[in-house]
C-alpha cells in the first residue's frame, strides 16, 4: 500500500487562492494572467496544479512553486 505524506503548510490544496509567481514564464496568450488571483481546482499529490482564473481560464503547471498562496 502506498503511503502519502501529510501536507505541510506550504503545499497547495484544492480551494487555495493563488497568484502566479512574477518570474513564471508565460505564453503570449497568458500574459494577462500575471498578477491575477485564481483558485486551485486540482492538485493530485502536488505533481501538477490546475488553477482557474476569472472568466473560467485554466492554467496548469507541473511545479506548484509557479504559484504563491494569497
Amino acid at each position: 500500500m502506498k503511503q502519502s505524506n501529510p501536507p505541510t503548510d506550504n503545499e497547495l490544496k484544492i480551494g487555495d487562492r493563488v497568484r502566479l509567481v512574477s518570474e513564471t514564464p508565460l505564453r503570449k496568450g497568458e500574459m494577462d494572467l500575471q498578477g491575477q488571483i485564481g483558485e486551485v481546482v486540482e492538485c493530485p499529490e502536488v505533481k501538477r496544479v490546475t488553477v482557474r482564473f476569472a472568466g473560467g481560464r485554466l492554467r496548469m503547471g507541473r511545479d506548484a512553486e509557479l504559484f504563491e498562496r494569497v
